[in-house]
């Protein structure tokens, strides 16, 4: 098994023009992050927390230029080898 993320929630339309979309991702053993799909046609913001009952090593980041709206399909993130969490991501469906 490989990085892998899921959308478990949408709410369209809830900040005006925007949506917020909550997902999950989880890594196989060894993996230290991948390609997030939001599902979403730009991300303005993303939000990355790492769950279990463990610390982590180092906070999870977003390998992105945020300069400009993101392709909501592939953002690319880093974290600690074996990291699972959660994402939310607010931008335009």
């Amino acid at each position: 098994m490989t990085f892998a993320s899921a959308i478990i929630r949408r709410y369209r339309g809830v900040l005006g023009r925007y949506s917020i979309v909550i997902g999950t991702y989880t890594n196989a053993i060894g993996d230290s992050g991948g390609d997030i799909d939001t599902g979403l046609t730009h991300v303005m913001f993303l939000f990355l927390q790492p769950g279990g009952a463990a610390v982590i090593a180092a906070a999870p980041s977003v390998n992105e230029d945020f300069s400009t709206p993101l392709d909501g399909s592939a953002i690319t993130i880093v974290n600690t080898a074996d990291e699972d969490g959660f994402w939310l991501a607010i931008g335009t469906p």
